[in-house]
């Protein structure tokens, strides 16, 4: 067992060569590598809160917008219900107005029919209760 002088600088000497070219051929391309690596996962995560930012941002106005357009449309449906509220009032006073101009019509209608019926029948009377009279005396004696 002996060590020898020679053989352990050669192995020295092949062993910082090995190093040196595994250095420049392997360690370095592949630091490269990784480095680029760490660059390019880098930028994808600042894109990706870049673009969370900006859905976040794009709910928000789509959100808003929303909003906006239900207070639109509810706004709108009050002013067409009013319309029709205002249009059915309109209606309802127009056909009240009809049928109390079609009562008025009905009772002097039947106001002058009453009238002719006993114009008619008046001169009719003195006989119809003199028969009556008649009738009624005769029946009880």
């Amino acid at each position: 067992m002996n060590i020898q002088v020679s053989v352990l600088i050669w192995t020295v000497i092949c062993f910082l060569l090995l190093m040196l070219i595994l250095h420049f051929l392997l360690f370095k391309p592949v630091l490269k590598v990784l480095d680029e690596r760490k660059a390019r996962i880098q930028k994808a995560q600042e894109k990706s809160e870049t673009i969370s930012a900006l859905q976040q941002e794009h709910e928000q106005r789509r959100e808003q917008q929303k909003i906006e357009y239900i207070e639109k449309r509810k706004d709108e449906a009050k002013a067409i219900a009013n319309n029709i509220q205002s249009e059915g009032k309109k209606q309802i006073e127009a056909t009240q107005r009809q049928r109390q101009q079609q009562a008025e019509e009905y009772r002097k209608r039947i106001t002058q029919e009453y009238e002719d019926i006993i114009s008619q029948v008046s001169p009719k009377m003195e006989t119809a209760a003199a028969i009556f009279a008649k009738n009624l005396i005769s029946h009880r004696i």
